[in-house]
């Protein structure tokens, strides 16, 4: 069993909705990935984001592929309702 459920947040979450890597505490240096004591807190931790954070669309959690040569349990991904969504920043 592991130790921790390691989750890496895909440019989408970055680049589709009002986030930064500063909300999530991130240097600039490190790979954008939290790790968390099971997938239970960190499908509750993507709930909480989605409901403190209303934005158009919804971040949700991808199981890493067998296959995939990462570390990572799983992938935090932005799916928009409709469309893209576009920051007023840009």
């Amino acid at each position: 069993m592991a130790d921790s459920y390691l989750v890496e947040l895909k440019p989408s979450v970055f680049r589709e909705t009002p986030f930064s890597r500063a909300d999530f505490e991130f240097d600039s240096e490190d790979a954008p990935r939290l790790s968390f004591d099971s997938e239970t807190d960190a499908e509750t931790w993507v709930i909480e984001l989605n409901r403190e954070h209303p934005i158009t669309g919804q971040l949700t959690l991808h199981t890493a592929h067998p296959d995939d040569a990462s570390n990572v349990d799983a992938y935090l991904v932005f799916h928009p309702t409709q469309g893209v969504w576009i920051s007023e920043e840009r």
